[in-house]
């Protein structure tokens, strides 16, 4: 009597290649576009001056992977990168717009806070994001404002 348990006429499945070019796969584009995501706000919360060119270069990074890849890929995938779009998109004009508030005297007290708000809503959509693409789950409303 065998020991094993192995069926003599059922070929053993080939082995997936560990590792390789993250951008390959739906999983790493869509962990790669929300670790930009979170990046480029942290960078701009963070520092200031001429550190936040790194922060605008990580950003165009993202949206370019995540406008490339919005309409092809896995369904799951797909509501990753419309969710990442729509943060950086709107993340980076509330906050431009809150930026130009600090050249009004009255409003430009509240720049600061706008900055903050921004920072932890981004930080936030792109944390959740990046925990859902690695389980491999949508988004359940990439489309909305909320997290």
């Amino acid at each position: 009597m065998r020991s094993d348990n192995v069926t003599p006429f059922r070929r053993p499945r080939p082995q997936r290649p560990r590792g390789g070019d993250p951008l390959k796969s739906h999983r790493g584009k869509a962990v790669i576009v929300h670790a930009l995501t979170l990046a480029t706000f942290a960078i701009y919360m963070f520092t200031s001056g001429p550190l936040t060119f790194i922060g605008l270069a990580l950003g165009i990074a993202a949206v370019a992977i995540a406008a490339s890849n919005r309409q092809e890929g896995m369904p799951w995938a797909m509501t990753h990168h419309e969710q990442a779009l729509r943060t950086i998109v709107l993340g980076a004009a509330v906050w431009t717009i809150a930026s130009l508030l600090t050249f009004l005297p009255a409003l430009g007290v509240a720049t600061p806070w706008i900055h903050i708000a921004v920072a932890i809503w981004a930080g936030l959509r792109a944390a959740i994001g990046l925990v859902m693409a690695g389980l491999r789950r949508a988004m359940p409303n990439p489309k909305g404002f909320l997290v």
